[in-house]
């Protein structure tokens, strides 16, 4: 299939489709780095939450109250932080891979068939582009 750009020029459609799934795939590649970086920093959070010399230790660098209940609440604050960083990240992995998917389905030979837009609703290009969006917004969230 060769489509039109804006200058008239003719462009190979099957190229785009590839671009587009080279660019998902990156996409997935920076949101599997950010998922494990928030749960090996959630981890990391966790041991000094759980080691009660280097609470010690870390209260000359930490400013305001060093008592050990304030301690706690700090990092499990932030542990929270990390975590909930994980779960956006994971959403984005999640909605980018189902859009990858999504973006090779020949949608106009789906069209042909009788009754496609209502036995599936999702196969259109809109859907597909609403799906990207929502993982680009977890990805930010995350981020």
């Amino acid at each position: 299939m060769v489509v039109g750009d804006s200058d008239g020029e003719l462009q190979d459609a099957s190229k785009y489709g590839i671009l587009a799934v080279q660019t998902l795939r990156n996409n997935i590649m920076a949101s599997t780095l950010l998922t494990s970086m928030a749960i090996t920093l959630s981890s990391l959070v966790a041991l000094l939450m759980t080691n009660t010399a280097n609470t010690q230790s870390a209260g000359r660098c930490v400013s305001g109250d060093r008592t050990e209940l304030e301690f706690s609440i700090k990092f499990f604050c932030i542990l929270v932080c990390f975590l909930i960083a994980f779960l956006f990240s994971v959403q984005s992995i999640r909605y980018y891979s189902h859009a990858s998917i999504l973006i090779n389905v020949p949608f106009k030979k789906m069209s042909l068939h009788h009754d496609c837009h209502r036995h599936c609703p999702h196969l259109t290009p809109e859907y597909v582009g609403r799906t990207v969006n929502r993982g680009s917004y977890f990805w930010s969230l995350g981020l």
